[in-house]
């Protein structure tokens, strides 16, 4: 007889063992590479994303140079720039900016009041960092390689333009700090180049308009000081705490200044921020002609500065006093003064009608006494620059009519001729005293051509 005994088999049992073990193990492995790919993703991603605005920005460097090429008149010639004509005043263009495939498509459209930029940067994401190694947890245990092709992350961005005159005096008075009026006095506008806000080019008291702007960078308490003077147009201060000060005056329209004192609403603001470029000498001192004495239609002058023969001259400091006379005649006409320049008594200075005059000052200008005399009856033809060399106190207070534009951003100038300016004023600190008048002639650029800049940015 035989007896069995029983016997238990534990080979199944110890597989299933382990085998549950390596799942759990592998799940965990997957978790974390998982945890540890998408925080890479979420860290590339984030880099990849604030790689596309300096990307984006060459976009839109692009598009304001096209609009500021030719004075402002880029936008004609766009599509010899490369630029693809889309419809109307709407150009695009692209371009690589990287060899890592980072590229920008801008367009300008430049159908409305204001050109509008739209500018989209694209910048590749690194590969494997969207989805893990093969999109499974078997393919990232078994290191199967997913989609290598990067793609592309891209922002797009919404620029607004505006016209800007890089502090050259636009609407009259532009100073970097404080602006008075002492005395009484008035800024006015007119237009040279339309009859029916002049008279033959020349300001008409019964045409004058009220496009005259007294501006200010400065925000200090008293930046803009109008007293008991009449401002036909605007007051702008720089941003805060900048303020007006006016007491029996008026800032307004043509209306408001003949019955009311104040300010008229709307035409006061506190966002004036003006860029003022510094002005670089036009030539080598010393590289241009010296002027010599002569004789100019039988009147003898000091120095007779002649564009026909050459259009750049140059002297050191020059003071026209005591009956000497300076001519400058013949066409278009840069002087190059590498020091102080003033005139008094009955000495002057005399811009023949068909001439014009660039006077550049490394040091201080001084007018008194006849002053100058500009025959052309138009500020286009006499334009003043201070180098920035010094600082010092400009002052024009000669019997003749000032026609002409004076910059000089680092300079104060005090205006207060009897006879009125024609033109624009921009400098460190403006005073304009004894009741003198301005009259903005707004037919003018100011000396230095506007310019579009960014006036609003929005992501799309």
């Amino acid at each position: 007889m035989r007896i069995r005994t029983g016997q238990t088999i534990n080979q199944g049992s110890a597989l299933l063992v382990c085998l549950c073990t390596a799942w759990i193990i592998g799940i965990a492995l997957v978790s974390y590479l998982t945890l540890v790919a998408n925080q890479n993703r979420t860290t590339y991603h984030s880099n990849s994303w604030n790689t596309c605005i300096p990307v984006l920005e060459a976009g839109i460097e692009e598009a304001l140079t096209q609009l500021n090429y030719n004075n402002g008149q880029g936008i004609a010639n766009a599509a010899a720039n490369g630029w693809t004509n889309l419809s109307g005043a709407l150009f695009l263009k692209g371009r690589p900016v990287d060899t890592n495939g980072s590229s920008y498509e801008v367009t300008i459209d430049a159908n409305g009041p204001t050109p509008v930029i739209i500018s989209t940067g694209y910048v590749p994401a690194p590969g494997n960092t969207g989805t893990p190694m093969g999109g499974t947890a078997f393919g990232m245990i078994l290191g199967v390689v997913g989609q290598s092709t990067p793609a592309l992350i891209s922002r797009t961005v919404k620029v607004g333009t505006k016209l800007e005159n890089a502090g050259g005096g636009k609407g009259g008075i532009q100073s970097r700090g404080k602006i008075s009026f002492s005395g009484g006095g008035s800024l006015d506008s007119f237009d040279s180049s339309d009859p029916n806000y002049s008279t033959s080019g020349r300001y008409d008291a019964a045409k004058h308009k009220a496009n005259g702007i007294a501006l200010s960078n400065s925000s200090v308490a008293d930046a803009i000081h109008v007293g008991d003077s009449h401002i036909y147009g605007s007051v702008i201060s720089g941003p805060g705490t900048g303020t007006v000060t006016i007491s029996g005056g008026s800032v307004g329209d043509l209306a408001w200044n003949a019955t009311s004192t104040g300010i008229q609403p709307g035409h006061q603001t506190s966002d004036a921020n003006v860029q003022f470029d510094a002005v670089s000498a036009p030539f080598l001192f010393g590289s241009g002609s010296t002027p010599a004495a002569g004789t100019v239609d039988g009147t003898n002058y000091n120095w007779v500065v002649d564009g026909a023969q050459n259009t750049k001259w140059n002297l050191s400091s020059v003071n026209v006093s005591g009956g000497k006379k300076l001519v400058v005649t013949g066409g278009d006409v840069s002087l190059y003064i590498n020091g102080d320049f003033a005139t008094s008594g009955s000495g002057y200075v005399y811009i023949a009608p068909g001439a014009s005059l660039k006077l550049y000052l490394s040091g201080k200008l001084s007018v008194s006494g006849t002053g100058v005399m500009n025959a052309a009856g138009l500020a286009s033809k006499l334009n003043i620059y201070g180098l920035g060399t010094t600082t010092s106190n400009w002052d024009y207070s000669g019997s003749s009519a000032f026609l002409g534009t004076v910059y000089s951003p680092y300079d104060n100038f005090t205006f207060s001729g009897g006879a009125g300016a024609f033109g624009s004023f921009s400098a460190n600190n403006v005073t304009i005293s004894g009741g003198a008048s301005v009259h903005y002639d707004e037919a003018l650029s100011g000396g230095y051509d506007p310019q579009y800049v960014a006036s609003t940015w929005n992501e799309m």
